[in-house]
């Protein structure tokens, strides 16, 4: 990676950085005002937005939804009108991938935003269906975008593996969420898959131009 990239690179990585720190901010806000005594084993952070269970603090979480929700949106516009690295190349493959992991980009942080537009307490039916469309087009994202970043000649390894890695083992989440029913599971799913964003943010602001 030239210089110029690594610097811009690193603009990215630290602005998607600070909104994801603001949303951790706000979440605390909520869990401040949370009524009840609220435990990462039994209560989800999507409880911490929901009117009913957390009346005074529950803006404060859903204001850092739309923070980070609408800053995903404005990344995906962005990669869309500045897409040299991928649309130059000679590869079919790497454009369909490329439009491909926008697509479920955009995708699961649209069901992200549904699912406290519509909290559980509200429609518990919508609520569990707009749960489920996310994480399958959170899973297909982290897939194509693993995929397309190592058919990157310029790419950083360890990118692509920890996307695959974490393919496999937010399934191994999901599952465990299920049958235990305890909700850590899906707390340690959201810190590694926003964890991957930044990475992913990080590797997709580089503007090369290298041939598949």
């Amino acid at each position: 990676m030239l210089e110029a990239e690594k610097k811009r690179s690193l603009r990215s990585l630290t602005g998607f950085a600070i909104i994801l720190l603001i949303y951790v901010v706000l979440a605390a806000t909520a869990f401040h005002f949370y009524p009840k005594g609220f435990s990462p084993l039994t209560n989800t952070l999507a409880q911490l937005g929901d009117p009913k269970l957390n009346p005074a603090g529950a803006i404060f979480y859903n204001v850092g939804v739309f923070v980070i929700c609408g800053s995903t949106f404005f990344i995906v516009f962005a990669l869309l009108i500045g897409p040299k690295y991928w649309l130059t190349s000679r590869g079919a493959t790497r454009k369909r991938m490329f439009y491909l992991t926008l697509s479920f980009m955009f995708l699961f942080t649209l069901f992200f935003l549904l699912t406290v537009l519509v909290p559980s307490s509200s429609n518990y039916g919508f609520n569990s269906l707009f749960t489920l469309f996310f994480l399958g087009c959170l899973e297909l994202f982290i897939g194509c975008s693993a995929t397309g970043i190592r058919r990157l000649k310029d790419h950083l390894p360890w990118i692509p593996r920890f996307g695959f890695t974490l393919l496999a083992l937010n399934l191994l989440l999901i599952m465990a969420s299920a049958i235990t029913t305890l909700s850590i599971f899906s707390w340690i799913m959201s810190v590694l898959s926003w964890s991957y964003m930044l990475a992913f943010i990080y590797e997709f602001s580089a503007a090369t131009n290298e041939s598949a």
